[in-house]
């Protein structure tokens, strides 16, 4: 199961002269150091085209590293496609279970 070590925030940037894009982030408690958090779109997404779905998978890096909890950031960005509606919420699955809801998202303008 995953476990959360950090506040998570999602924010739309509709910030003149810069593209419109969705941020995601937050941070995990991993198992090592070298464990990186990577969160993908689910696909396919869900019914509700408001609410964003992510999958957050752990990706351990290869060598060697101390076997000590770390807390590491994962973070998605996405700029929008011309006419794409802005998300309300984001979901974060883990194992195919909703592990995180960030309700609602922030608008940055």
């Amino acid at each position: 199961m995953v476990k959360f070590c950090g506040e998570w925030k999602a924010w739309i940037n509709k910030m003149p002269m810069s593209p419109r894009a969705i941020h995601v982030v937050g941070d995990v408690e991993v198992p090592n150091p070298g464990v990186e958090v990577l969160l993908t779109m689910r696909v396919p997404q869900g019914i509700n085209p408001s609410i964003l779905q992510l999958d957050l998978n752990l990706v351990q890096k290869p060598g060697i590293w101390p076997q000590v909890l770390a807390c590491v950031q994962g973070r998605f960005d996405r700029v929008f496609v011309p006419k794409e509606a802005d998300y309300t919420a984001v979901e974060i699955f883990s194992g195919g279970v909703r592990v995180l809801l960030i309700d609602p998202v922030e608008i940055v303008s």
